[in-house]
């Protein structure tokens, strides 16, 4: 009674609880006591409950109250036709032991001491009630041995949710399947009409816990749900499928919650069929599609609590193992170049549809050159068509064997009514040697494009600059990975890799790595403040990129600058396709991108030369490769692509938004104007685009800016009339937005154009202004 005493004044130091606290507490409370009277009810070899005992034994000591609350109701009105008079002491003779040992923390919260004392607490008083006989003693011993282990499993669960433990491990989350399975197995014998309360919400568990969890919490939850359904005295083949559902169930968990559920109810009939009773047969169907419904009609915050719960610890990249982090980076570097390989062969397949040779048009130009102002050609290519045909058909076959007068392999009957037989023969070879040319070329390409040797030469560049990337991340944050990839379970994102970097300057930056499913909703703005308050520090937007399947979200530290940007087109002929391609991004590295590509010419041509060029180098800068190992892959994938020349200008600038250094990278590019300190500067290129030779070359500028100052990206169609009239115009821009800027630099360039030449303008333009 002492030790009672001074736990209520250990437990009374604690004021100043709110409303919400105190009806939170009662609520944990109230669920502890609920649980331990359902684990109680738990009736195991005919008429043993033992479970409750586990319960009282295993929680840790705030819960001690309403466990012993909980179990003493339980054995008051005993589930088993059994007295529950020696559980009740039993409970006593634990809650005993507790209280008096409560100043030994560590022995009280000990696992295996909670083991002990439940066994030993579950033994004695079980030898108290039974007779000498051998088999009576083996099933005391049975029914204490799965007490005792139970409240193992039942401590550590307790430990961990009390101790906050931000993710679950694979052992932490078998013991918490183990302990859910445990109340399950209480509600088995609460039945309706044969139905099983207890089966649904085990089939119910099996669902929840392999959706969010795959196949490590799918398995576990199938084995103890399969285990109990067999102690409580059920069928033993449902009990093993039960535990193969799970796995099976988390082994198709990425392919959605329809194919799951089809999983389960498969199962179920199979487990049920193989009994030949037609009411068990239906009492299953009735219980797994009751837990079917249950699982579909789930609301979405249920879910993304129960994924909090269930979805495994991430794999973290730490500084024991910066190797797994390099393999996350290559990873998705390999992806990204599968995925360039992909593109290069979709737009060469849908060219060459275009620019195929056609025989037809060899019939058309002989008929034209060699015809044209005879009087026969009408009889020779109406009347007689296909035998005039014929005959070209047999002289091409001459020229096939080096016949250099095809005309003496033509027919008697062709060339005894052709006036111009030796003149068809001459244009005949010359349009069937040019159509047999283009032939060969394409072929040519087609065994160039299997090589793609200049490709591949710029991989040990692309290589190293990864290499030299993950030099300057002097320290990797394992804690910060684990910490921000749990936090983020709040917005239903489970993580699968995340990475913690900080590199020689300090900056932190974040990365992880996810599964691509149909559920998967991403909300940056909540990404960002959810990772802000995780790491104490202030992140930008994340940069979300999708490579092979995966989805990548990559975090920066907020820094000094942020970029005002504005882009503005105008196509040439107000045409529906714009030859000019360009997009800008955050890197997730603390720099600010913008690219811009022109493609040789306007129109369609040109459109898929400049969405190709930009997007490639684009998605190769996001992947981590340097600039100069991205142009030279972006150059031989343009000159493989197709047989008719296809170029394309590249416009970088990237600004560190941390020091304001503005780097230029620009191969064939238009000018580009930069305001510094209210004064403008201009930035040319005498490289070549890519496209057109294979060793090009970035033209590289160096400018370092600060808050207020303006880079501005322009296509050539812009600078038709010199850029004097521009330099003007940002000089004095003092007040508007950076897309205002565009808008009239965009509109006065197209006022300019004099010569009636069209051409797509396009105009970027970017203002450096502090960060709030």
């Amino acid at each position: 009674m002492t030790a009672l005493k001074d736990n209520v004044k250990i437990m009374a130091k604690v004021e100043n609880y709110t409303i919400k606290e105190l009806t939170v507490a009662v609520g944990v409370h109230f669920f502890v006591a609920l649980s331990t009277a359902l684990a109680g009810r738990g009736v195991i070899l005919n008429n043993l409950i033992p479970f409750g005992l586990s319960f009282l034994g295993g929680v840790t000591p705030t819960f001690l109250p309403s466990a012993m609350l909980g179990g003493f109701v339980s054995y008051f009105i005993p589930a088993a036709d059994v007295s529950g008079f020696r559980y009740i002491a039993a409970l006593f003779a634990l809650l005993s032991i507790k209280l008096l040992l409560s100043n030994y923390k560590k022995i009280v919260n000990n696992p295996i001491f909670s083991a002990l004392i439940s066994f030993l607490a579950c033994f004695l008083t079980g030898l108290t009630s039974i007779g000498t006989g051998q088999a009576e003693i083996l099933i005391v011993i049975t029914e204490a041995l799965l007490c005792g282990i139970a409240s193992y499993f039942v401590n550590k669960t307790f430990d961990t949710f009390e101790n906050e433990h931000l993710s679950l491990s694979q052992r932490d989350l078998a013991c918490l399947l183990i302990t859910v399975s445990l109340v399950i197995m209480g509600l088995f014998d609460f039945t309706l009409i044969g139905v099983s309360l207890g089966k649904i919400f085990g089939l119910f568990l099996i669902l929840v816990a392999s959706k969010y969890g795959g196949i490590t919490a799918g398995a576990i939850s199938g084995t103890t749900v399969g285990f109990s359904y067999l102690l409580t005295g059920n069928s033993g083949s449902l009990g093993v499928v039960f535990s193969l559902a799970g796995l099976v169930c988390g082994i198709f968990s990425s392919l959605g919650k329809y194919v799951q559920m089809a999983v389960l109810l498969i199962f179920s009939f199979i487990g049920s069929a193989v009994t030949g009773d037609i009411t068990l047969i239906s009492q299953t169907t009735a219980e797994t599609f009751l837990a079917l419904v249950m699982f579909f009609v789930m609301p979405r915050n249920v879910g993304v609590a129960f994924g909090k719960i269930f979805s495994a610890t991430p794999r973290l990249a730490s500084a024991q193992g910066i190797k797994k982090t390099l393999t996350m980076r290559l990873e998705m570097a390999s992806n990204a170049l599968r995925d360039v390989s992909e593109t290069v062969e979709q737009v060469s397949n849908q060219l060459s549809k275009i620019n195929a040779p056609d025989f037809g048009r060899v019939i058309y130009s002989i008929e034209q050159e060699a015809c044209a102002g005879c009087k026969l050609r009408v009889h020779c290519w109406e009347n007689r068509k296909n035998s005039t045909v014929d005959a070209i058909m047999e002289m091409t076959k001459a020229i096939k064997n080096g016949d250099t007068c095809p005309e003496n392999s033509a027919p008697d009957e062709f060339k005894g009514r052709c006036l111009r037989a030796s003149k068809v023969g001459n244009v005949t070879f010359r349009k069937y040697s040019e159509f047999a040319s283009q032939i060969a070329a394409e072929n040519r390409i087609d065994e160039v494009r299997g090589v793609v040797s200049d490709q591949f030469d710029g991989i040990s560049d692309m290589l190293s600059d990864l290499s030299l990337d993950f030099k300057n991340d002097e320290y990797f944050d394992s804690v910060t990975a684990e910490n921000t990839a749990c936090a983020l379970k709040s917005l239903d994102i489970r993580v699968d890799e995340a990475g913690c970097r900080i590199d020689k300057y300090g900056r932190m930056s974040l990365e992880f790595k996810l599964k691509k499913t149909k559920e998967l909703v991403i909300n940056k703005r909540l990404v960002m403040k959810t990772v802000s308050l995780a790491c104490e520090r202030d992140f930008d937007v994340p940069t979300i990129s999708e490579v092979g399947g995966e989805i990548y979200i990559t975090l920066s530290e907020k820094a000094v600058y942020t970029v005002d940007c504005g882009v503005e087109q105008i196509s040439a002929n107000d045409s529906k396709m714009c030859g000019d391609a360009y997009k800008y991004f955050n890197d997730g590295k603390g720099h600010f991108l913008m690219i811009l590509s022109d493609g040789m010419g306007k129109g369609g041509r040109a459109a898929v030369d400049g969405a190709m060029a930009c997007g490639l180098m684009t998605r190769l800068i996001k992947a981590g490769f340097g600039y100069d190992c991205s142009l030279k892959f972006l150059n031989s994938s343009m000159l493989f692509k197709s047989t008719d020349e296809s170029l394309a200008t590249v416009d970088v600038a990237s600004i560190d938004l941390f020091t304001g250094q503005t780097e230029l990278y620009k191969a064939g590019a238009a000018p580009t104007i930069i305001r510094r300190s209210g004064r403008t500067g201009k930035a040319e290129s005498t490289s070549l685009p890519a496209g057109i030779l294979r060793d090009i070359t970035f033209d590289k500028a160096n400018i370092r800016c600060k808050s207020g100052d303006i880079v501005v990206l322009m296509s050539d169609g812009a600078v038709n009339d010199g850029t004097d009239w521009i330099r003007e115009e940002i000089e004095h821009w003092t007040e508007g937005s950076a897309q205002e800027l565009a808008e009239k630099i965009c509109k006065g360039a197209k006022r300019r154009r004099t010569d009636a030449h069209e051409d797509d303008i396009t105009v970027l333009t970017a203002i450096l202004t502090p960060t709030i």
